[in-house]
């Protein structure tokens, strides 16, 4: 299993254990870092299967499953980095009544 497969099964690990831990949470600040640290392993375990699928069309020299990859690799990376600048927001913990990755 090359670093791709590796990211992405440990990615979805953290998803399903922060998954469970959230449904069985309490509201509150322990919580919010819950959601944005699970938010964040979603779109990384996203990102390293779309990184696993565009490194295959590059091998097979698809230039359509290329683009097609290529764009939600983009969008999910996105997501990634937006959600992982939130969970480091939730990990520092002064905001307020701002909004949790479940709203």
């Amino acid at each position: 299993m090359d670093w791709v497969g590796v990211v992405g099964y440990g990615a979805l690990g953290v998803l399903v254990l922060g998954w469970l831990a959230v449904s069985f949470s309490e509201p509150g600040p322990r919580r919010a870092r819950l959601e944005w640290l699970s938010a964040s392993a979603f779109f990384l375990a996203l990102a390293s299967l779309f990184t696993h699928l565009v490194g295959a069309a590059l091998e097979q020299q698809s230039r359509i499953r290329l683009v097609a990859f290529g764009f939600l690799l983009a969008l999910f990376t996105a997501g990634f980095l937006v959600s992982s600048v939130q969970t480091l927001l939730a990990l520092r913990g002064d905001r307020k009544g701002g909004a949790s990755a479940t709203n």
